[in-house]
Order: C-alpha cells, then structure tokens, then sequence
C-alpha cells in the first residue's frame, strides 16, 4: 500500500534495487545538456544569480561603509534572511500557478525596477539607510517567489534520478556566473563603486527575464483550493504522529540554520579585520565561498549519492564546522583563506543540494512550493536571528571568538543530525 501523497517517501529506491542499475547509475549528463527546457531553466536562473552575487558584494560593502558598523550590513542580511524566512508565505501563490514561468515574468521585472533605482539614488547621492532597507526588502520578497520556481522547476523538466545531476550542471554554470559576478562586483566595487554593481544587476535581470519567455514549466494538478486551504495543506506533513520525524527534522534545521547563515557575514570582518585593503580581497574571499559550493554541485552530480542523504546530513556540517574553527588559525592570505572559505561553501552548498533534493524527489511536485518553503523556514528563521546576533555581538566579541562560536555550533548541528534516526537513514 503506498502512502499518502502528503507522507515523505521516507527511504525511498531502497527496496533492494542494485546500485548499478538505471536508478543509480553515476553521471548522465548527456540527457540533461539535451533537454532544452532543462537549459532554458538554468540559463534564466544562472543570469539571475549572477545578478544577484553582482549585487551582493556591492549591498554589504556598502551596508558597511555608510556607517562604519557591522550591525548595518548585519540588518541587511537580517532583512533577506527575514523575507527568504517568509517564503512559506507566498509558496501556496506559486504552486497555484498552473506554469511556474508566469511567476517569473511577473517578478524579474519588479526586481528590475528595485535595482534601478538602487543604481539611481547611488548615483545622484541621495540613498540613505532607510532607502536601503527598504529596496534590499522588496529584492529579497522577489526572490522568494523566483527561489520557490527555481526549487520546482528541476522536478518539472527531469526525472528524480537526475536531480543531483542537474545539480551539477547547475554548479558547472555557477562557476562561470556566481563566480563571474562575485568577481565582477568586486571589480565594480573597486573600479566603478556600488552603483556599478547595480547597474549589473539591472542589465542581468533584464537578460534573465527574455531567457524565461520561451520557457515552459506546467503542473498537471496545480490546487484550485483557496489560499488558507491550500496554506494549510502545506503544512500537513509536519501534523500529527505521522509529522513526528519531520518536526525532528525541522528542529535540527532551526540549530543548523542559526549557524550556517553566519559565514557570509563574517567575510566581510574578515576582509575588514585582517586586511588593508578590504575592497580588493572581500570579492575573492567571497568568489572563494561560491566556488566551493559550485565545485561541491559538480562532484555529487556524478555521485548521485541518492542512497546517503543522511550521511551528507551528519558529516557535512561537522566538516564546515572544523573549517570555520580552522579560519582562526589562517595568516593574513588571500589564497589560505579563500581555501579554506571554499571548503565551507563547499560543504553548506552540498548540504543543501542533499536536502532539497529528497524533498524534490519524495514529494508530488503539485506541493513542493509549499514543503521546501516551509522547511526552509525553520532554517531562514534561525538564520536571521543569527546575523542580528553577529552584528550586535562584534562589539563584544572579537573575530577569533565569533568564529570559534559559529564552527563549534556547525560541529554541534552535526552531531545532532546523528542522532535522529529518521535524518540518518534519509534517501530516495
């Protein structure tokens, strides 16, 4: 008897199906490269990213540099982790939506128009703090309805047994774009100053949005539910005796998410404290940490570990952990923390990419807005307490002690995952 659709198919491709069989087979890029919608899909997400890592250099080095204070630049991420954390609110819109692209076409332009004006008030002078906030608050609501198309659209175009796959090609173009844009905005920052980078992200967005018009991505049951039923229908896997395990599972999200959400902030203090010359080392520190996590795309791609999700769940973070406390250890060089800051975006992307990727293929697509947005939440919720948390505690604390804090509580969320049964033997 199978289960219910609103049930995880917790374990699932176990029922002694051989590791080299079609199911799990390593690789399998041809297939994927050949998919046109596949690649319409990456491509819009990949302009769109690399816009947005354009933007986030710029957005934190200038958080930063208006007021001298990490607590700026600390209330920026509060404010994206804040909004990312309220997906779960709009999720229930978009898995509404019949064809998720029509979400896209609605939200690139909108993103575009904050951008340019971000760009224009940097230009003539006139942005100030409050402004700030408030155009990082309406980017951050548009990526939460693009981030809820882009967890869905890979279930849509391939099958589940290339997920990791698509990952991986995924990461493949990352290095080019996320990479690109990192180093672009740094070089933007450096050369041009932050009204350059928004610029870029204008120009990006606008690329993103005609890449997407040929792109279709329907459901074949989208809910017709009013938005509360369809609101509450999310949430009903974490009900009841049933939900146990997922309501687990969201606990150790909320530890390993005050955590995880760290790192990104204290690069900037680590360009800052270590360095002087800020600007010209905070866009490759930054590159470094994406390149880790894209790198990290590419290796489980052809791994597919399907069969490890669980082990991902456990080792991962404690490995993030130990290089986080490693960072305290590392002169004053570029190249010793870049590797560093790679093998932590390394093991933060592949984590996520584990997650998701059981969510994705466990679930019916009709309801994976609602469910990884709802997972999320529990983590973008600790998340946005943290860097809160960072930002007023700098005062206090010192670079060596706010990074000790955040590898031990890395290595903890670990540990922890070690001990719920239910995440250690997680597969599909």
């Amino acid at each position: 008897m199978s289960p219910p659709a609103s049930a995880p198919l917790v374990g699932a491709g176990r029922g002694g199906t051989p590791d080299d069989s079609e199911e799990y087979r390593r690789g399998g890029w041809g297939p994927l490269l050949r998919n046109r919608r596949f690649v319409l899909l990456e491509t819009t997400g990949a302009l769109a990213g690399a816009g947005y890592a354009v933007y986030s250099v710029s957005v934190l080095f200038l958080a930063y540099a208006i007021t001298n204070n990490l607590l700026v630049a600390g209330a920026v991420l509060f404010i994206e982790y804040g909004v990312y954390t309220g997906t779960f609110l709009v999720a229930p819109l978009v898995d509404r939506a019949r064809d998720k692209r029509t979400v896209l076409l609605l939200c690139y332009p909108v993103q575009a128009a904050a951008a340019a004006c971000l760009w224009w008030t940097l230009h003539t002078g006139t942005l100030s703090v409050p402004v700030l906030l408030a155009l990082v608050f309406v980017l951050s609501l548009g990526w939460d309805f693009v981030w809820a198309v882009f967890m869905i659209g890979p279930r849509i175009v391939v099958e589940k047994r290339q997920l990791f796959a698509a990952d991986g090609i995924a990461g493949v173009l990352a290095v080019g774009t996320t990479v690109g844009g990192y180093a672009g905005g740094g070089a933007l920052l450096f050369l041009v100053g932050p009204d350059g980078g928004a610029l870029a992200y204008l120009v990006l967005l606008s690329a993103a949005f005609f890449v997407a018009l040929p792109l279709s991505l329907p459901v074949e049951r989208a809910p017709a539910t009013p938005f509360v039923e369809t609101f509450r229908q999310g949430w009903a896997s974490f009900r009841g005796r049933v939900g146990a395990p997922l309501r687990q599972f969201a606990a150790l999200e909320v530890v390993y998410g005050f955590f995880s959400g760290v790192p990104p902030l204290l690069i900037t203090s680590l360009a800052y404290v270590r360095f002087s010359s800020p600007s010209a080392v905070y866009g490759p520190l930054v590159a470094a940490f994406s390149v880790g996590g894209a790198a990290a795309g590419i290796v489980l791609g052809h791994l597919n570990p399907r069969r490890s999700i669980g082990l991902l769940l456990v080792g991962l973070p404690i490995g993030a952990g130990a290089l986080v406390l490693g960072l305290t250890l590392f002169p004053a060089s570029v190249v010793l923390l870049g590797l560093a800051l790679a093998g932590v975006g390394a093991a933060i992307a592949a984590r996520y990419n584990a997650k998701y990727n059981w969510v994705r293929a466990s679930y019916p697509t009709e309801q994976l807005g609602r469910l990884v947005s709802n997972l999320y939440f529990f983590t973008g919720f600790s998340a946005s307490a943290a860097v809160l948390f960072v930002g007023e505690t700098s005062r206090l604390l010192s670079l060596p002690a706010l990074l000790g804090l955040d590898g031990a509580g890395l290595i903890a969320s670990g540990f922890l995952a070690a001990g719920l049964p239910f995440v250690r033997r997680l597969a599909y």
